[in-house]
């Protein structure tokens, strides 16, 4: 079955760890979290309207922490099957400590994915934002016995939170975002804020991840890593060249990467369709498979002139609207063109009061780039990519 597909799992019945503490022996390390199996009877790709309307093209995701379980329970389950963790699953949140890990929230996740026959993309093992400090501690660069310990790490992070949820994930984020924004570079560097990079003083630390985030798959069921090592990136219109060479040089080293993520965080007019379609055109003749794995459309333009100008904030009016409805249903019309590459589709979050936007570029400037509005109301960039 491709990556991304969802497939008869089973549901688990009771509550996930709490949503913070825990040690490195907090339940099972292979349970996904406390409670009994049951049998899932998965009736088709897609139960409620969204998924349901796109059963036949690929599954539609979104990415969720713990309050929106709690708080937009019927629109998760209307709407979406496929789960992302935003953060519990990134290494900070999940891994703190060396000895601890707090597995309550992303146990939450998983718990409810399992309760409503859902798979998940498993985000991220390993990125350069958002890493403990304990794993870099007291590692001296490019020292081959403190690169020795580095990667020790990196692997008993990567076995322990792989095998806890390798029964619900059906892709694995496995690096994400290693590729420089500079031309004339090809990987992030210790000046783009690469830790891994500057330790290891080259880009090998991406082989290890891969290495390790495989074989941990296979230790837990023989084949079971087929179709679902990815390698996650934005502005793939300007890096797919770089990326097709990292994910060449890691097949000349024995690693073979299923898809890469487009992380798609769009504007209303860049990048092009015809620029996202050519990318897909050279990353699928390379033999991968896509995800769109973090789509949102912001109304800004901040880069518009090329470098970092950012614009007042603005209010959501029904022509602003419009034309974002225009946009979803043009990003939608490619994916459905593309359907036999694309192996899901995830929205960034599903409501614009809880969008990371708000606060990035510009801190606490409003912005409202997913399909409900600030009330979780379905705002016409919904009703765009439902009625085609």
């Amino acid at each position: 079955m491709a990556s991304g597909s969802p497939s008869v799992g089973g549901a688990v019945t009771g509550e996930g760890g709490a949503e913070t503490g825990g040690t490195a022996n907090e339940g099972s390390a292979g349970a996904g979290g406390s409670g009994t199996i049951v049998p899932c009877e998965w009736k088709s790709p897609g139960q409620g309207l969204l998924a349901g309307k796109y059963a036949a093209h690929f599954p539609i995701g979104t990415a969720v922490r713990a309050w929106h379980l709690k708080n937009q329970t019927q629109i998760l389950t209307g709407d979406f099957n496929h789960l992302t963790a935003e953060n519990a699953m990134k290494a900070e949140d999940i891994h703190p400590a060396e000895d601890t890990f707090h597995w309550g929230e992303a146990d939450a996740i998983a718990n409810f994915a399992r309760q409503n026959c859902m798979k998940m993309t498993g985000h991220a093992l390993l990125w350069h934002r958002q890493a403990p400090a304990w794993m870099f501690q007291g590692i001296v660069a490019e020292d081959p016995a403190s690169l020795k310990i580095l990667k020790a790490r990196l692997k008993a992070h990567i076995e322990a939170v792989v095998a806890r949820y390798a029964d619900v994930v059906d892709n694995w984020d496995v690096v994400n975002e290693a590729i420089s924004d500079t031309d004339a570079k090809t990987y992030r560097d210790a000046a783009e804020g690469s830790k891994w990079f500057e330790l290891f003083g080259s880009h090998d630390y991406i082989y290890w991840a891969f290495l390790y985030a495989r074989d941990a798959l296979e230790a837990n069921a023989p084949g079971s890593s087929k179709g679902k090592l990815y390698y996650n990136e934005y502005v793939l219109t300007k890096k797919a060249d770089k990326v097709l060479k990292m994910l060449a040089w890691l097949k000349g080293k024995g690693i073979q990467v299923d898809g890469v993520g487009f992380q798609s965080h769009e504007q209303l007019e860049w990048p092009a369709v015809a620029g996202l379609q050519l990318a897909f055109d050279k990353v699928s003749a390379a033999g991968y498979k896509i995800k769109i794995s973090e789509l949102d459309v912001t109304v800004y333009a901040d880069y518009v002139t090329g470098t970092f100008d950012p614009q007042p904030e603005v209010p959501f009016t029904a022509a602003l609207e419009t034309t974002q409805a225009k946009r979803f249903a043009s990003l939608f019309a490619l994916y459905r063109k593309n359907k036999s590459i694309i192996t899901s589709v995830t929205v960034w979050g599903i409501s614009d009061d809880r969008t990371w936007l708000d606060n990035e570029p510009v801190v606490g400037r409003d912005d409202y780039p997913l399909l409900f509005d600030d009330a979780h109301q379905p705002k016409a960039a919904r009703a765009s990519i439902v009625n085609f």
